[in-house]
This record gives structure tokens, C-alpha cells and sequence, in this order.
């Protein structure tokens, strides 16, 4: 279960940051890029350049942090470094540090300091989207859920399948019993689980940033420290290095 309790974590952390970072940050998204997509599309029909620019700058940021990211882990991989999401963790708590420290608890901040900070944030959003993927035998992405609901639901669907053949030929609660050794009831649940945590992350986030401002996010780095200590006890990135290392088909 710790791959799960990760994955919980980092889940979460996606959520806190991504409501702070919306709230303190002129309601741009610093995890959610669908959102910002949207609005890219959205500004460009109005010809709205100042704000489809502060909506694609995120985005930019945050494929520059997917991108590092792989790259740490294939020169981890290559080098044999079983600890290198200890190394994109902290990269990304460093990340986090500037808009928590220099701007103080009301995060009054001039237009570059905002730029700047929308920019640290989705660096830090797109590291860790790409540094964690595989937990047990399931596939996350830690920064959005959009794909975490459709597979979900994929998941969903399969079971759903599954106890209606079985509730055809036997007695229902026995079926209905077995559904825990379903591997597609299981992946839905937690699946579902993960959608819960990234919405109970925004929640806190909110609530978090009208208590403290930004200096919430000290809430987050926690978090991702408690991450670094299970990797220190088991390396939490070995499937992330073979995965990178795996010839491209």
C-alpha cells in the first residue's frame, strides 16, 4: 500500500498548491493546464493578448518542468542513482520556497513578481507530475485528474460488466461479496479515491490561504517532505528509471 499512500500524498499536494496558487495568483492555474487551455482558446478569439499570454506562460513552465524532470530521471537511470525522486522532490520544494518566504503573509506583489511566481509554481506543478507515474500496478498522474476519472470510469465500466453476468447465473450477495477480488472494482475505488484527494487538497489549500496567505504553503512542503523520507527508506522512482531507459518503439 505505501505506492498508494504516495501517490495520496503528491495527489494532494497537486490540489493545495494549484487553490493557493489560483487564489494569491489572479485565478491562474498552476496545476491544471486543461484549464488554462481553455482560456488560451478562449482569449485568442477575443484577441485578448495580455491575458491569453499570462495563460499560456504557465503552460509553457509547465512542460519546461516535465521536461527537467524526465531528464533527472534519465540521467538517474543511466547513472544508477535510486534516489533521484528524493533530488526532483527537492528541486521542487526549492521551487516552492521564493513566493512562501520573500512576499510575506498578504502576498502584495508586483506584476514581475507575479509572473516569476506563476512560473515557480508551475515548474514545481510540472516536476512532480512527471517524477512519480507508476504506483503498484496502476499508472497516476499526480498534478490533474481529468485522466485519473476516465480511467475511472473505464475501470468502473469492466465491473459494472462483470457483476452483471455474475448476478445473471448466482445469488447476488455472493457476487456482490467477490467484488473486492475484481481488479477492476479495486482500480476504481481507488481511482475514485484519488479524485477525492485532489478536491479535499483544494479544499484544504482555500482554507489554508484565508488563514495564511501563502505562508499555506508550508502545509505542502511538509507534505513533500514526508515523500522524501519514504524514498530515503525505499526508492519510490526504480519503475520510473526503467520505463525512461526502455527503448522507443
Amino acid at each position: 500500500m505505501r505506492p498508494l499512500y504516495v501517490a495520496a500524498i503528491l495527489t494532494w499536494v497537486a490540489g493545495f498548491v494549484d487553490a493557493v496558487g489560483f487564489l494569491s495568483l489572479g485565478k491562474i492555474y498552476t496545476a491544471n493546464m486543461s484549464g488554462n487551455s481553455i482560456a488560451i482558446g478562449i482569449e485568442g478569439i477575443r484577441q485578448n493578448w495580455p491575458e491569453l499570454l499570462a495563460r499560456l506562460w504557465p503552460v509553457a513552465m509547465y512542460v519546461a518542468g516535465l521536461l527537467f524532470c524526465r531528464l533527472l530521471v534519465e540521467f538517474g537511470a543511466r547513472k544508477k542513482v535510486s534516489r533521484i525522486a528524493t533530488v526532483t522532490i527537492a528541486i521542487e520544494m526549492l521551487l516552492l520556497l521564493p513566493p512562501l518566504v520573500i512576499s510575506g503573509a498578504d502576498f502584495h506583489v508586483s506584476q514581475p513578481q507575479q509572473v516569476l511566481y506563476v512560473a515557480l509554481l508551475a515548474l514545481a506543478m510540472g516536476m512532480q507530475n512527471a517524477a512519480l507515474t507508476h504506483f503498484s500496478n496502476l499508472t497516476l498522474n499526480t498534478g490533474f485528474v481529468t485522466g485519473t476519472l476516465v480511467k475511472a470510469a473505464e475501470q468502473s465500466a469492466k465491473y459494472l460488466t462483470w457483476l452483471y453476468d455474475e448476478l445473471r447465473r448466482r445469488p447476488t450477495l455472493k457476487a456482490i461479496l467477490e467484488s473486492r477480488q475484481q481488479e477492476s472494482f479495486r482500480e476504481a475505488y481507488i481511482l475514485l479515491g484519488m479524485w477525492v484527494v485532489y478536491v479535499t487538497g483544494a479544499a484544504c489549500g482555500t482554507l489554508a490561504f484565508f488563514s495564511f496567505a501563502v505562508r499555506a504553503l508550508i502545509a505542502a512542503l511538509a507534505a513533500l517532505l514526508s515523500v522524501i523520507g519514504l524514498d530515503m527508506k525505499h526508492p519510490l522512482a526504480l519503475q520510473e528509471e526503467k520505463q525512461q531507459l526502455a527503448p522507443a518503439s
